[in-house]
C-alpha cells in the first residue's frame, strides 16, 4: 500500500523550493503573466510523472549504463541555463518581448525535466524509496507518479503567479531590467552548481 504522507512531504518540498523550473516560471509569469504560464506549469508536471514512470521501467539504469548519456544532458542543461541567463543579462533596454523568459510550451516544458537535474533526483528518489512493495511494479510506478504530478502542481504554480503578481510593477524599464538582471543571475548560479556538481 502506498505510504502517502511521506512521498506527499518529499514532493511538496522538493518542488516548492528553488530550481530551475520555480526560476522560469517565476521569470515567466512576471513577463506574460499567469494565464500564459499555464502550458509551462502542466508541461512540468506532467514532463514529471512520465520521467519517473519511465525511470522506475528501467530508463535509469540503461542511463547509468552509459554516462556519456548522463554527461550530454548535463551539457545540455547547463547549455540551456546559460543561454536563458546570458539574455536576461545582457547590458540594454529591457524588451518585454524578447523571447527569453517567455513561458515554455507544454512539450518544451515536459522534455525540459530530461536535462533537468532536480527533476533527475525526484524521479530517482520516488523510485528508490517511496514504490509501495505489494502491488505489482506497474501499479507502483503509476501511483507514485500520479502523487507526484498533482502534488507538485499547485507547488509550481506558487511561482509562476509570485512572478504575475510583479508584473505590472515591472512595466518600469529599471524595475524590469533589475528583474531581469536578478533572474539571470539565479539561472546562472543554477547553471555553475549543475555544472560543478558530480
Amino acid at each position: 500500500m502506498l505510504d502517502l504522507f511521506p512521498l506527499l512531504s518529499f514532493v511538496v518540498v522538493a518542488s516548492i523550493t528553488p530550481g530551475p523550473n520555480n526560476i522560469m516560471l517565476a521569470t515567466a509569469g512576471a513577463r506574460a503573466g499567469f494565464r500564459a504560464t499555464v502550458p509551462h506549469l502542466l508541461g512540468i508536471s506532467c514532463g514529471l510523472a512520465v520521467q519517473i514512470a519511465l525511470v522506475g521501467m528501467g530508463i535509469a539504469a540503461l542511463i547509468h549504463r552509459h554516462p556519456e548519456v548522463t554527461l550530454a544532458m548535463r551539457v545540455l542543461a547547463v547549455g540551456y541555463l546559460l543561454w536563458l541567463a546570458v539574455r536576461l543579462l545582457r547590458p540594454g533596454p529591457a524588451n518585454p518581448h524578447d523571447s527569453a523568459g517567455q513561458p515554455l510550451s507544454f512539450a518544451g516544458a515536459a522534455l525540459f525535466q530530461w536535462v533537468n537535474p532536480k527533476a533527475w533526483m525526484m524521479a530517482l528518489t520516488i523510485n528508490a524509496a517511496f514504490l509501495p512493495a505489494d502491488v505489482s511494479p506497474g501499479v507502483a510506478i503509476s501511483q507514485v507518479a500520479l502523487v507526484a504530478a498533482v502534488a507538485n502542481l499547485p507547488c509550481i504554480t506558487c511561482w509562476a503567479a509570485a512572478g504575475a503578481s510583479i508584473r505590472h510593477q515591472l512595466a518600469d524599464p529599471t524595475r524590469r531590467r533589475a528583474f531581469d538582471s536578478l533572474m539571470g543571475l539565479a539561472l546562472a548560479g543554477t547553471a555553475a552548481w549543475l555544472a560543478l556538481s558530480q
